[in-house]
């Protein structure tokens, strides 16, 4: 692939008209995405928030990591993660899934920076800005329970940190400007950071081995696709931490109490089999469910893509948008494949909503790369100096949807401000409850059907069990407020 300087010239003069469309869009996207940042700041602590915290207070950070990964959970960085946490104190809970969506935001917006960088397109930060803000906004509006992977310490450290540390990954690998030989610290913080990774959750870690794997058959199969000899080198070791990590978690004690209760699947087969059904009906049942946003979410790629990707000064056939179109979408498939496969053996079951929200991060992302495919495509077919215009105001008609969202966004946050006031209130008295020597408490239910069936089981519900740990007393029984 070729691109000539006139071409680069041609393409770097710009019409003001579409700057503002770039501006006018990112801010439509920008402000309900802060509304979901803001809404963040009422998450508190909840159910197995208290179990984490619970072991670091009565055993510490290095005993209770190995009473946690004994006795309850393989999951260990996890509980790395929330030990870390509990060093800032209980506040932190609070600013976890803020700085959590700021990040992934930011190393969106520094991946796909990167990408169009290599055109090269005028403009290129705008552009980002602009997809990075849209990317984000989809992801928060459409996962399958926001309430559970995103707003809850324990469901985000499963299933939503790993996404920008996994982004964080891929740059370092990819684009480090600043370190392009191998090195020992290099290799070790590859290795290391793809180790914990993997270790937050056993349907992240089957995503990790798979995205990297097909990087690495890539480069083996592909003569097009190369490498550089230290990218290889980390592929490698990202394998090799995301292997070490599932071993871990496939050897912990803790695993026996959770399989024991539970119907595995009795073969390879049966897995792939469950694996692939359970991806086949996530995809299907979203698209058929949500056609509205996801219609959207194609049609502003395609347009973007259309108006200001402008790899046609890159020289390459129509037949390689189709390969890669159609290599897109298998991709993302066996991807959510590998999302569903360790609950298809653990289980034999279809994952639950707040494990979906690694398949449906990956649907997004794979959704909005066709619309860029497609978007390419139509350049080849139209000349863009005959609608570009028109497309450009259809672009901003269609960037007001997320503003259509607005409403929903305050209500929610308005509720969850609410909780917040009840939690810290209940917060509050309990501590006044221990002030006063108390060490057997009652107070209100929060969590209703949970914390109802603990008082029948008069006060040994594993919740409150939990939860008498944190706050250090003898027991908590929650009954429901008259």
């Amino acid at each position: 692939m070729t691109i000539t300087k006139e071409n680069q010239e041609k393409n770097i003069r710009k019409p003001f008209h579409s700057r503002i469309v770039l501006w006018v869009g990112s801010l439509f996207f920008l402000i309900p995405n802060l509304l979901f940042i803001v809404q963040g700041f009422s998450s508190r602590y909840w159910a197995d928030d208290y179990c984490f915290s619970g072991l670091i207070k009565e055993y510490g950070f290095i005993d209770g990591l190995t009473t946690f990964y004994s006795t309850t959970s393989n999951r260990f960085s996890a509980f790395i993660f929330a030990g870390v946490s509990e060093l800032f104190g209980r506040a932190a809970i609070r600013v976890i899934p803020v700085f959590v969506i700021v990040f992934l935001g930011y190393f969106l917006y520094r991946l796909i920076t990167k990408i169009l960088g290599l055109g090269p397109i005028d403009g290129s930060k705008n552009i980002s800005f602009l997809l990075s803000q849209m990317i984000l906004f989809f992801i928060l509006y459409l996962s399958p329970n926001i309430d559970q992977s995103v707003y809850w310490r324990s469901g985000l450290t499963h299933y939503f940190l790993p996404f920008p540390i996994l982004l964080f990954l891929l740059s370092i690998i990819f684009f480090n400007e600043k370190d392009r030989n191998s090195s020992v610290l290099r290799s070790l913080l590859v290795f290391l950071l793809a180790c914990f990774n993997a270790g937050l959750s056993e349907s992240y870690a089957a995503l990790q081995l798979g995205l990297f794997g097909l990087l690495l058959f890539s480069k083996l199969i592909l003569s097009k696709f190369k490498l550089r000899r230290i990218e290889s080198l980390d592929l490698v070791l990202v394998l090799t931490g995301t292997t070490a990590a599932m071993v871990i978690m496939i050897m912990a004690p803790g695993n026996s109490l959770r399989l024991d209760s539970l119907q595995q699947a009795p073969h390879l087969f049966s897995i792939i089999s469950i694996a692939t059904s359970s991806a086949f009906n996530f995809i299907k049942f979203s698209i058929k469910g949500l056609w509205l946003p996801f219609g959207v979410l194609i049609g502003l790629s395609i347009l973007i893509a259309y108006c200001f990707i402008r790899f046609s000064i890159i020289q390459y056939k129509q037949s390689l948008l189709v390969m890669a179109f159609i290599l897109n979408a298998v991709t993302v498939f066996g991807l959510i494949v590998c999302v569903c496969a360790p609950t298809a053996y653990g289980m034999m079951a279809y994952p639950e909503q707040r494990v979906l929200m690694l398949a449906h991060i990956i649907l997004v992302l794979g959704i909005f790369l066709e619309g860029v495919v497609i978007g390419l495509f139509f350049q080849k077919l139209f000349s863009q100096s005959q609608i570009l215009r028109l497309v450009g105001l259809i672009l901003i008609v269609v960037n007001l949807y997320p503003l259509s969202t607005i409403k929903k966004r305050i209500t929610e946050i308005n509720m969850y401000a609410n909780r917040a006031a009840l939690w810290d209130s209940r917060d509050s008295d309990i501590r006044s409850q221990i002030d006063s020597g108390k060490t057997d408490l009652i107070v209100n239910a929060l969590d209703s059907f949970s914390e109802i069936a603990e008082l029948n089981q008069n006060g040994k519900f594993w919740i409150n069990q939990c939860a008498a740990s944190y706050y250090g007393v003898a027991s908590i029984t929650a009954v429901e407020s008259k």
